[in-house]
């Protein structure tokens, strides 16, 4: 018996030894519980990485914040209250702060650490949460040329009324690093109106060098060639546009024209290099929209106020205290890092016809003598050394008021500033200068016909004005100037508001980029230029 319970208690582990049942289930064991640790790994991950995330975002817009040159509280007290806001707790922080006459800079490093629920198992009691950021607001010299559409098609659809505030708002924000502690005017902003014309202005005429046919008015007319380079210098001479009337049929004996084609005061004239934003704003409100389209224009004179060529115009202006004392050797050189030249280039429409005089009636003596007594003129015809006087209907051997040797001969300017284009034909080479004789105003002349309608179409309107640019042609000019100002690193936003699609394609077509490119309606101008100020003020994240 004995021996038999012995044989049972010898073969019991060598069975157990041997037998394969179970093994599965011991293995699933091992699984399972891999299967947790691997799982808790990954929620203590997944919570490290939402700390971390959490931790990153209020870092980063804490030091936006801490770096502005407008906020007032210390900087490490405005990052440890964004900290407290966003609920975080048991942080540890360091804030550097580097700031300057015209920037700050703040950079933070933060930790946090996080108990893990399941990788203590495998030895990693903590986790630890970094975050790193930098902002920086650096208030650089920033050089700003306005151009805006004044052009009679802004006083549809209450255009011009919803610029005004949109423009005058943006010259206060980008003008706001000018309210600095020790007074730096670090902005210059010049605002260029145009229509189908820019007028300089008295301002800029006293610095550049208009040509002197005429001193009646000071709009600047350029040339193909002058829209593929950035500058004007003012040693050269700038075309002067000419003085005339191309919309009414009218002549003022004692006075001048009635619609001149460029204004004869300084409305909607360049406002220069100016910090003063009452200044500027008060010329926003004095737009009236009136006239066509030259965007060309406007942007040739917005890329050369930018340039370095323009400095002694600037220094000049200093000097006269036209221009404040800390523009002085202004614009700076394109390569200067710590000068931003900015354009905000603004259209509702495309460029159309633009129109001046033609050379031969643009200075000089003319045929035309007036008596200054009572402001009569008469036209002198060589063909017979007569004079026909236009008030009286009569034929003379001498200019009207020629009998006290008081009548003088007229220069072409002075001609356009009394008598429209439109009208000149008309009044001084009528039918009535053949029909009727000087002396008894009953007899026919008809032999005088064909050399006062020779005379007459010599001064139709088209033989008088040229037209030295259309809207295609514009458009090229256009597209190289912006040409030019994009080599030299000009930055250009552009803004098409309401415009046809020619106007939007030039307009993006200038546009540093598609960024910095605006297609708006209505009160969406606003939204633009203070789209435009926040790009040009921003606070740039750095690390």
């Amino acid at each position: 018996m004995r021996r038999y319970i012995g044989q049972i208690i010898t073969r019991i582990p060598r069975r157990f030894l041997s037998r394969e049942d179970g093994t599965v289930t011991i293995f699933g064991m091992m699984m399972f519980v891999l299967m947790v640790g691997v799982g808790g790994i990954a929620i203590d991950v997944m919570r490290y990485e939402t700390q971390r995330a959490q931790l990153q975002y209020t870092l980063d817009r804490a030091v936006l914040a801490a770096a502005s040159l407008s906020q007032t509280l210390e900087p490490e007290a405005v990052v440890r209250d964004y900290f407290e806001t966003a609920g975080l707790q048991d942080y540890r922080l360091r804030v550097e702060v580097i700031e300057g006459l015209n920037f700050r800079r703040v950079n933070a490093i933060a930790e946090m650490e996080l108990r893990s629920l399941f990788m203590h198992m495998f030895g990693v009691r903590v986790l630890t949460s970094p975050a790193a950021g930098a902002a920086e607001e650096r208030v650089r010299n920033i050089e700003v040329s306005m151009v805006l559409d004044i052009s009679g098609s802004m006083g549809s659809s209450n255009r011009m009324t919803n610029l005004r505030p949109a423009a005058r708002q943006f010259v206060t924000d980008v003008m706001g690093a000018n309210t600095n502690p020790e007074g730096n005017q670090l902005v210059s902003v010049s605002i260029i109106p145009y229509n189908g014309h820019v007028n300089a202005g008295s301002t800029l005429n006293s610095v550049f060098n208009l040509s002197d046919e005429h001193g009646y008015s000071n709009c600047s007319r350029f040339y193909d060639g002058d829209f593929n380079a950035t500058g004007l210098s003012p040693n050269v001479e700038i075309q002067r546009m000419g003085h005339f009337d191309m919309n009414t049929n009218s002549w003022n004996q004692n006075s001048s024209i009635n619609r001149p084609r460029c204004p004869t005061d300084d409305y909607g004239a360049i406002i220069p290099w100016s910090q003063n934003e009452t200044a500027l704003h008060a010329l926003i409100n004095s737009f009236n929209p009136e006239g066509t389209t030259a965007i060309d224009a406007g942007m040739k004179w917005a890329v050369a106020l930018l340039d370095p060529a323009a400095r002694p115009a600037v220094n000049a202006l200093v000097e006269s205290g036209v221009v404040h004392a800390d523009f002085e050797d202004r614009p700076a050189p394109y390569d200067d890092v710590e000068t931003l030249k900015v354009i905000v280039l603004m259209t509702d429409g495309a460029n159309t016809e633009q129109y001046d005089l033609r050379d031969h009636v643009r200075t000089g003596p003319s045929r035309f003598w007036r008596d200054p007594d009572d402001g009569d003129i008469s036209v002198h015809y060589e063909e017979w050394d007569e004079y026909w006087w236009e008030d009286h209907n009569e034929w003379h051997d001498e200019p009207d008021g020629g009998d006290n040797d008081n009548a003088y001969q007229m220069d072409w300017s002075e001609v356009w500033n009394r008598i429209s284009v439109n009208h000149i034909d008309s009044a001084w080479f009528p039918s009535r200068a053949w029909d009727l004789d000087g002396d008894t105003n009953n007899s026919v002349n008809h032999w005088r016909r064909d050399v006062v309608e020779d005379n007459r179409d010599d001064f139709a309107q088209n033989r008088l004005r040229e037209q030295y640019a259309n809207g295609n042609e514009g458009d090229d000019r256009l597209e190289d100037i912006c040409d030019a100002a994009h080599a030299q690193g000009i930055v250009i936003f552009s803004i098409a508001f309401e415009a046809p699609s020619r106007g939007r394609q030039v307009m993006q077509y200038c546009a540093s980029s598609d960024a910095h490119y605006y297609d708006v309606e209505g009160l969406d101008i606003s939204d633009a230029f203070s789209s435009i100020a926040r790009t040009i003020n921003q606070l740039r994240l750095v690390q």
